[in-house]
Order: structure tokens, then C-alpha cells, then sequence
């Protein structure tokens, strides 16, 4: 997609990660959570785009989902894969409020 990305992305809460911190928040970790995910993969593709001195920039914001069953993964799973087929169709749509 040229103006936008989809992405899943899994948790596994079963892993165990050991630290070598002596403090620990009241929260744990803010470094295995999806804003702080979020957050280093925009920077990363930001960093990139000014080396290559591309005009680039994010959105402010995000919006998430969680997804509860393997229907709902499904069914998001379809959406993501048809979603370049339906882009050229709707990037112009007034229902596109992103635009």
C-alpha cells in the first residue's frame, strides 16, 4: 500500500524474559507493549527515510484491534490480503476519513 500499512502482530505471553534491571515499575515492562512497539517501528522507518532524504511522514496515530478468535483473525487476515485490490477504488472515497 502506498499510504498506509497493516500488520498482525502476536503476543506470546508465555515466554519468559529475564532483566538485568534492578528497578521494575508497578506496570512491568514498557518495552513489550504494543505502543512502545509502535513507536520503535516508526522511528526506525523514520530514521531510514531521512537517510535516504525521502519526504516522509506518519500519521499521528494508530488504531488497534484485538483479535479474539480464529474468525475474527480470519476474516482480518482476507481484509489485509484484498486490501491493495480495493485501494485504488476507495483511496478517493469521501468515506475515507483519512484523507
Amino acid at each position: 500500500m502506498p499510504d498506509h500499512l497493516h500488520a498482525i502482530l502476536i503476543f506470546d505471553k508465555s515466554a519468559t524474559v529475564t532483566s538485568k534491571l534492578s528497578y521494575q515499575s508497578k506496570f512491568g515492562p514498557q518495552r513489550d507493549n504494543l505502543a512502545a512497539i509502535v513507536r520503535g517501528f516508526k522511528a526506525g522507518v523514520s530514521s531510514w527515510a531521512r537517510s535516504k532524504a525521502l519526504d516522509f511522514k506518519w500519521q499521528p496515530g494508530f488504531y488497534d484491534r484485538i483479535i479474539r478468535n480464529e474468525t475474527e483473525f480470519d476474516k482480518i487476515r482476507h481484509y489485509i490480503a484484498t486490501n491493495p485490490s480495493r485501494w485504488q477504488h476507495e483511496q478517493f472515497s469521501e468515506e475515507n476519513l483519512y484523507r
